[in-house]
Protein backbone atom coordinates (compact mmCIF):
# COMPACT_ATOMS: atom_id res chain seq x y z
CA UNK A 1 0.00 0.00 0.00
CA UNK A 2 1.45 3.37 -0.89
CA UNK A 3 1.74 6.35 1.44
CA UNK A 4 0.57 9.56 -0.13
CA UNK A 5 1.67 11.83 2.68
CA UNK A 6 -1.91 12.62 3.69
CA UNK A 7 -2.38 13.52 7.31
CA UNK A 8 -4.96 11.94 9.55
CA UNK A 9 -4.72 13.07 13.17
CA UNK A 10 -1.21 14.44 12.60
CA UNK A 11 0.34 11.32 11.00
CA UNK A 12 0.79 10.15 7.44
CA UNK A 13 -1.89 7.73 6.22
CA UNK A 14 -1.56 5.26 3.38
CA UNK A 15 -3.85 5.27 0.38
CA UNK A 16 -6.08 7.83 -1.26
CA UNK A 17 -6.24 11.38 0.00
CA UNK A 18 -9.43 13.44 0.17
CA UNK A 19 -8.88 14.94 -3.30
CA UNK A 20 -8.65 11.47 -4.86
CA UNK A 21 -11.78 10.39 -3.00
CA UNK A 22 -13.66 13.45 -4.29
CA UNK A 23 -12.44 12.71 -7.84
CA UNK A 24 -13.92 9.21 -7.55
CA UNK A 25 -17.08 10.81 -6.18
CA UNK A 26 -17.33 12.93 -9.34
CA UNK A 27 -17.30 9.74 -11.41
CA UNK A 28 -20.05 8.37 -9.19
CA UNK A 29 -22.01 11.63 -9.61
CA UNK A 30 -21.71 11.29 -13.39
CA UNK A 31 -22.85 7.69 -13.16
CA UNK A 32 -25.88 8.80 -11.17
CA UNK A 33 -26.63 11.57 -13.65
CA UNK A 34 -26.83 9.16 -16.57
CA UNK A 35 -28.59 6.42 -14.64
CA UNK A 36 -31.37 8.61 -13.21
CA UNK A 37 -32.79 9.18 -16.67
CA UNK A 38 -33.13 5.47 -17.31
CA UNK A 39 -33.90 4.12 -13.86
CA UNK A 40 -36.83 6.44 -13.39
CA UNK A 41 -38.32 4.90 -16.52
CA UNK A 42 -37.17 1.30 -16.26
CA UNK A 43 -35.30 -0.14 -13.30
CA UNK A 44 -31.91 -1.79 -13.76
CA UNK A 45 -31.60 -4.90 -15.84
CA UNK A 46 -31.69 -7.60 -13.15
CA UNK A 47 -29.55 -10.17 -14.96
CA UNK A 48 -26.76 -7.63 -15.45
CA UNK A 49 -26.94 -6.45 -11.83
CA UNK A 50 -26.63 -10.03 -10.62
CA UNK A 51 -23.35 -10.29 -12.56
CA UNK A 52 -21.74 -7.35 -10.72
CA UNK A 53 -19.44 -9.68 -8.74
CA UNK A 54 -18.04 -10.83 -12.09
CA UNK A 55 -17.26 -7.23 -13.02
CA UNK A 56 -15.58 -6.65 -9.67
CA UNK A 57 -13.51 -9.81 -10.01
CA UNK A 58 -12.69 -8.98 -13.63
CA UNK A 59 -11.35 -5.57 -12.68
CA UNK A 60 -9.35 -7.16 -9.83
CA UNK A 61 -7.51 -9.63 -12.04
CA UNK A 62 -7.42 -7.78 -15.35
CA UNK A 63 -4.14 -6.60 -16.83
CA UNK A 64 -5.55 -3.17 -17.72
CA UNK A 65 -6.53 -2.33 -14.14
CA UNK A 66 -9.60 -0.88 -12.52
CA UNK A 67 -9.23 2.59 -14.04
CA UNK A 68 -9.72 1.19 -17.55
CA UNK A 69 -12.83 -0.67 -16.37
CA UNK A 70 -14.20 2.53 -14.82
CA UNK A 71 -13.53 4.66 -17.91
CA UNK A 72 -14.76 1.95 -20.30
CA UNK A 73 -17.91 1.38 -18.24
CA UNK A 74 -18.64 5.12 -18.10
CA UNK A 75 -18.14 5.46 -21.86
CA UNK A 76 -20.46 2.52 -22.49
CA UNK A 77 -22.98 3.93 -20.01
CA UNK A 78 -22.96 7.34 -21.71
CA UNK A 79 -23.38 5.84 -25.18
CA UNK A 80 -26.08 3.44 -24.05
CA UNK A 81 -27.94 6.18 -22.16
CA UNK A 82 -27.91 8.32 -25.28
CA UNK A 83 -28.98 5.30 -27.32
CA UNK A 84 -31.87 4.59 -24.96
CA UNK A 85 -33.10 8.16 -25.38
CA UNK A 86 -32.72 7.91 -29.15
CA UNK A 87 -34.91 4.80 -29.29
CA UNK A 88 -37.94 7.01 -28.73
CA UNK A 89 -37.45 8.32 -32.26
CA UNK A 90 -37.12 4.79 -33.60
CA UNK A 91 -40.41 3.72 -32.00
CA UNK A 92 -42.15 6.26 -34.19
CA UNK A 93 -40.86 4.48 -37.31
CA UNK A 94 -41.15 0.87 -36.18
CA UNK A 95 -42.33 -0.47 -32.84
CA UNK A 96 -40.39 -3.74 -33.22
CA UNK A 97 -37.13 -1.98 -34.15
CA UNK A 98 -37.61 0.54 -31.34
CA UNK A 99 -38.25 -2.22 -28.81
CA UNK A 100 -35.21 -4.23 -29.94
CA UNK A 101 -32.98 -1.14 -29.79
CA UNK A 102 -34.35 -0.18 -26.37
CA UNK A 103 -33.71 -3.67 -24.96
CA UNK A 104 -30.14 -3.56 -26.27
CA UNK A 105 -29.60 -0.04 -24.90
CA UNK A 106 -30.86 -1.00 -21.43
CA UNK A 107 -28.74 -4.14 -21.45
CA UNK A 108 -25.67 -2.03 -22.27
CA UNK A 109 -26.65 0.45 -19.53
CA UNK A 110 -26.60 -2.42 -17.04
CA UNK A 111 -23.19 -3.57 -18.28
CA UNK A 112 -21.83 -0.01 -18.08
CA UNK A 113 -23.14 0.41 -14.52
CA UNK A 114 -21.69 -2.92 -13.47
CA UNK A 115 -18.28 -2.32 -15.04
CA UNK A 116 -17.80 1.25 -13.86
CA UNK A 117 -19.66 1.32 -10.55
CA UNK A 118 -18.39 -1.96 -9.18
CA UNK A 119 -14.81 -1.27 -10.25
CA UNK A 120 -14.96 2.22 -8.76
CA UNK A 121 -16.12 0.92 -5.40
CA UNK A 122 -13.48 -1.83 -5.43
CA UNK A 123 -10.80 0.76 -6.21
CA UNK A 124 -12.05 3.01 -3.44
CA UNK A 125 -12.08 0.16 -0.90
CA UNK A 126 -8.63 -1.11 -1.82
CA UNK A 127 -6.85 2.24 -2.06
CA UNK A 128 -8.36 4.12 0.87
CA UNK A 129 -6.88 3.85 4.36
CA UNK A 130 -9.13 1.83 6.68
CA UNK A 131 -9.70 4.88 8.91
CA UNK A 132 -11.00 6.85 5.93
CA UNK A 133 -13.22 4.20 4.32
CA UNK A 134 -16.50 5.11 6.04
CA UNK A 135 -16.11 8.81 5.20
CA UNK A 136 -14.94 8.01 1.67
CA UNK A 137 -17.93 5.76 1.03
CA UNK A 138 -20.25 8.46 2.38
CA UNK A 139 -18.71 11.15 0.17
CA UNK A 140 -18.90 9.01 -2.97
CA UNK A 141 -22.52 7.95 -2.40
CA UNK A 142 -23.66 11.47 -1.51
CA UNK A 143 -22.02 12.74 -4.69
CA UNK A 144 -23.87 10.09 -6.71
CA UNK A 145 -27.16 11.15 -5.13
CA UNK A 146 -26.29 14.79 -5.89
CA UNK A 147 -25.70 13.84 -9.53
CA UNK A 148 -29.11 12.15 -9.60
CA UNK A 149 -30.88 15.12 -8.00
CA UNK A 150 -29.25 17.76 -10.21
CA UNK A 151 -29.92 15.78 -13.37
CA UNK A 152 -33.51 14.98 -12.44
CA UNK A 153 -34.25 18.63 -11.60
CA UNK A 154 -32.53 19.94 -14.73
CA UNK A 155 -34.22 17.40 -17.00
CA UNK A 156 -37.59 18.09 -15.39
CA UNK A 157 -37.22 21.81 -16.08
CA UNK A 158 -36.07 21.25 -19.66
CA UNK A 159 -38.99 18.92 -20.39
CA UNK A 160 -41.61 21.30 -18.98
CA UNK A 161 -44.16 21.38 -20.55
CA UNK A 162 -43.94 17.73 -21.57
CA UNK A 163 -46.27 16.47 -24.24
Amino acid sequence: MRTSGNLLFGRATPGFGWLSIIRLGLVQASLGAVVVLTTSTLNRVIAIQMSRPLFGHGSDVSRVGRTAWIIGGMALLALAGTGAAATTLLFEQSFAAGLAAAILAYLLIGIGIGASGTSLLALLASRTAPARRPAAATIVWIMMIAGIVVTAATTGRLLDPYS
